[in-house]
């Protein structure tokens, strides 16, 4: 799997360019969400600009990052870059309820970081 990072604003942005088909893929972002977690990064973008299709599993991974982050006051989870397939099936699990969803990185709210 291959993730792009780079910040926008007070958004780290992951950018996963490659299909999240397998256990490992899932573990990895995971792993990363909450490495930036635990280092005080609670702002972050995940773009699926890359993919066509989004798991069971993947969306799992999502909801427990997102249900971390809810801890911190500055914490925020957002889906940026998705096709219309993928936002249908985050409409149809109303998981576009839970998090924000942007069409691009430019949408992203600029709000200052938390100190």
């Amino acid at each position: 799997m291959k993730i792009d990072i780079h910040v926008h604003g007070p958004f780290k942005v992951l950018k996963v360019e490659d299909e999240l088909e397998i256990i490992t893929d899932l573990s990895e972002l995971k792993f990363l969400i909450d490495g930036y977690i635990s280092q005080g990064i609670h702002r972050i973008a995940i773009s699926f600009s890359g993919i066509s299709y989004i798991y069971s599993g993947a969306i799992a991974v999502l909801m427990e990052c997102h249900k971390n982050l809810l801890d911190f006051n500055d914490g925020k989870l957002c889906i940026i870059e998705t096709n219309d397939d993928i936002k249908t099936i985050f409409s149809s699990l109303n998981i576009d309820k839970i998090l924000d969803i942007y069409d691009s990185e430019s949408d992203l709210p600029m709000f200052e970081p938390a100190e």
